[in-house]
């Protein structure tokens, strides 16, 4: 690239980045400057972050976190993929009545679909009703206000980050390739593994990275599935700042969902170039 090419990339990305800077970056820095300010306002400590770590509400909140995180990441993955491929197979009609399908979440807000689920998980809803009715339970179970919610929820909302992160990638996938495989006396589970999967890391890295940041830092569906016996690390964070006025643990439980963030920002970047030179180098 010439000189003047990178000036004018460097002259269009400047606004950008200003605005990245000025609404990312310096809020960013000034919660992490709130959090280790400490009551007493003497200097920067460490002590909002000590007095967290002793709490075992935060200890519980913050393990719940990444186990919803983590299921959520899986069953998004699990499901992501069987969607993924019926759709990138499918004739343009019915991949557009698949997509409609999995898009359709995004059209709706937070709450809907949480009270959408609390009617089907709920005490007299759809799924206790039906498990009542052919004798298969004598009491109706309790599906709701759990981490259970939380993890249909979250995975409801974020699978089509999924679907559509694996769908970008297995429309670049030749098909000869399979063919290929197939030819060679390849089974169907074979050829997923072995040339599929392979074949889109990047999309399902990528989705991966989304769901479960997203997963992490959701707060209106958990809040309202899982209720504040069950809650996570934002629930949490809105109990101190709101609930109990307590702003310090509220910016030290930010601080924590901000360092959890990139950190596993970092880690999908490094497992991410491991995974593709390894497949490059097979």
């Amino acid at each position: 690239m010439s000189t003047g090419a990178k000036r004018e990339t460097y002259i269009i990305g400047a606004p950008a980045s200003v605005w990245l800077v000025v609404l990312l970056v310096i809020p960013c820095l000034y919660l992490l400057f709130q959090s280790l300010t400490p009551l007493s306002g003497a200097g920067l400590s460490l002590e909002n972050y000590e007095n967290l770590v002793e709490s075992g509400t935060f200890r519980k909140a913050l393990r719940r976190s990444i186990i919803v995180s983590v299921w959520v990441t899986a069953l998004t993955v699990l499901a992501g993929y069987p969607i993924a491929l019926v759709a990138s197979r499918a004739s343009s009609r019915a991949r557009t009545v698949v997509m409609v399908i999995v898009i359709f979440p995004f059209l709706l807000s937070a709450v809907v679909r949480a009270y959408g689920w609390t009617v089907i998980l709920g005490e007299n809803g759809v799924v206790n009703d039906f498990l009542v009715g052919i004798g298969l339970i004598d009491e109706p179970l309790r599906l709701i206000q759990n981490t259970f919610a939380i993890v249909v929820g979250e995975t409801h909302v974020l699978l089509p980050y999924m679907v559509l992160s694996l769908l970008t990638v297995i429309q670049r996938i030749d098909r000869n390739l399979e063919a290929a495989a197939m030819s060679l006396g390849a089974s169907p589970p074979v050829i997923f593994f072995k040339v599929v999967v392979p074949l889109t890391l990047p999309g399902l890295l990528t989705g991966m990275l989304l769901v479960f940041s997203l997963s992490m830092t959701a707060f209106a569906t958990p809040f309202l599935l899982g209720g504040p016996r069950s809650p996570i690390l934002t629930v949490l964070m809105y109990q101190y700042a709101y609930t109990l006025f307590d702003w310090s643990k509220a910016t030290a439980v930010a601080g924590v969902l901000l360092v959890l963030g990139l950190g596993f920002v970092i880690l999908h970047r490094f497992v991410s170039r491991r995974l593709m030179r390894d497949v490059e180098a097979g």
